[in-house]
């Protein structure tokens, strides 16, 4: 058995996801990193895994053949330019992506790309193809410290979905509803209340199959591009257009609701954002059985907290989000 170190990105705050579903996915993994906020886990798994990872992982954005890290980036030039040795003997093309994640140095993230491509160029007598390339060659710099590696996926990210047929105005990561999902643990019947083109209840059911989804919105159009995400994937729906506070559901009738609320921002909230929030909880409390899971994608922190409170909801579960300096909540709570 061979083994190989993977950099997995996500969503930065998934990274205990991720861990969980690369043991899930490839049984004996070996985590050295995923530091919490990072957004980068990075792994040592079974080299026979990493196409069964590619085709299956849902909480993962891109995967990278590690290589290494450097303090320097000549360093890293050098080292990198060494390892890709014994794939020059059978590629002509390169290319070289570099992200600057901290901004402590004063080197661009072009900057980078252009003088790790130039060691690369010189030491292993490569030609550069941006487009398509046969070795695309992944650079990043965080806090003193250079990451180095092969893109796996190069030409598309583990984020798109199939579904994806519908776009909602503000559509939700999948990796972020993935998350969401899992937290709650399972169930019956799952409902989001606000379910825009899908995205929560279509990955509810990747994750629990057996489940009822129960998809409801106030927009008519959204259900539309719902129950066309759903027929582009065979994945069955009760979708329902229904304004929050008068939704169908008998009492006691749903183990989860899972849903990620107006934020307010680019997506108003019908009446009002409180009387939304206020509503979530007054349904979530009438639906739920006993023991029933709430988890909620939110930035209002104190307002979820105060309505939970006041609806005598217990908090099970935190996990502060970062999604492109937009600063959000998953909240899991449990009707006691």
């Amino acid at each position: 058995m061979k083994e190989v170190r993977i950099l997995a990105t996500t969503v930065q705050g998934l990274e205990w996801f991720v861990c969980e579903e690369l043991r899930e996915i490839c049984g004996e993994v070996r985590v050295f990193s995923a530091r919490e906020g990072s957004g980068r886990v990075i792994a040592e798994i079974d080299e026979r895994c990493l196409a069964i990872l590619m085709e299956k992982a849902r909480s993962v954005e891109k995967v990278y053949l590690f290589f290494g890290e450097a303090a320097s980036i000549e360093e890293a030039g050098i080292d990198l330019s060494e390892k890709l040795r014994e794939f020059s003997g059978f590629f002509r093309f390169f290319s070289v992506h570099a992200e600057r994640i901290t901004k402590d140095i004063d080197l661009t993230s072009l900057e980078i790309a252009a003088k790790i491509g130039e060691m690369v160029k010189t030491r292993l007598n490569l030609d550069v193809s941006l487009d398509f390339p046969d070795i695309p060659v992944y650079v990043e710099y965080e806090k003193g410290v250079y990451r180095y590696g092969v893109d796996l996926c190069f030409h598309r990210s583990l984020r798109d979905r199939p579904y994806r047929r519908f776009i909602h105005r503000s559509a939700l990561n999948p990796l972020i509803a993935y998350a969401l999902c899992r937290a709650v643990r399972g169930g019956k019947s799952l409902w989001d209340p606000f379910c825009g083109s899908g995205t929560i209840p279509l990955e509810c059911l990747e994750v629990y199959p057996w489940a009822r989804a129960v998809c409801s919105d106030v927009n008519a159009e959204f259900i539309a591009g719902a129950l066309q995400n759903s027929l582009a994937v065979g994945k069955e729906l009760d979708l329902v257009v229904s304004d929050i506070r008068s939704a169908p559901l008998r009492s006691g009738s749903i183990d989860a609701v899972v849903t990620n609320p107006p934020f307010g921002i680019r997506e108003k909230a019908v009446g009002g954002l409180r009387k939304v929030y206020e509503a979530l909880f007054t349904e979530a409390s009438r639906v739920l059985v006993q023991g029933g899971r709430l988890a909620v994608l939110t930035p209002h922190r104190k307002l979820v907290e105060s309505l939970a409170q006041k609806h005598s909801f217990l908090k099970v579960g935190e996990w502060r989000l970062n999604e492109g300096g937009l600063l959000s909540y998953m909240l899991l709570y449990s009707r006691e």
